[in-house]
């Protein structure tokens, strides 16, 4: 009995301090003065409510998307320049004096054709084939957001941007 007294009294405490007290005022002013004045009472200007200015929302910078890279950048490029963006190939097949070197993602694959350079030294890009990597994909893909998105996932988006002489 003692037990559900002791229950009961800690529930009304802990109910009642969650309950509003009345809100009680305060002020130390005294109340107004009114004056008696000899001249006549002036009738009370009323002025329209003047509108509400709306918020007007924060300006925020447009972000603007990079411009997506042409697979076609890499022609001209030298092996070594490739190999520094792309890394080493998943296949590289020589078909002198060609080489052609394949990379692999995850919807597409990429490959690069090479042959020597002008001074017959080096080999350079002359061409870029993508095609999808299911039957379904092979010949129906976006070509240039398959090379970006290669791009972004061995972290080379830069390796390909002209740069502004400073």
């Amino acid at each position: 009995m003692k037990k559900a007294l002791a229950i009961f009294v800690v529930l009304t405490l802990g109910l009642s301090a969650c309950a509003q007290s009345p809100a009680t005022v305060k002020t130390d002013a005294a109340p107004p003065k009114t004056a008696v004045s000899s001249q006549p009472a002036k009738p009370a200007v009323t002025q329209s409510p003047t509108p509400k200015e709306t918020p007007k929302p924060p300006v925020v910078a447009a972000i603007k998307p990079r411009a997506q890279i042409e697979p076609t950048v890499v022609v001209g490029k030298t092996a070594v320049e490739i190999q520094g963006a792309f890394g080493d190939p998943n296949l590289r097949r020589i078909d002198s004096p060609a080489e052609v070197w394949q990379y692999l993602a995850q919807e597409c694959a990429m490959h690069l054709f090479f042959y020597p350079g002008p001074s017959g030294k080096g080999l350079v890009v002359r061409h870029i084939a993508i095609n999808g990597r299911s039957v379904d994909t092979f010949s129906d893909l976006d070509r240039k957001q398959c090379f970006n998105d290669h791009l972004k996932a061995v972290g080379a988006e830069e390796a390909f941007i002209a740069r502004k002489a400073s």
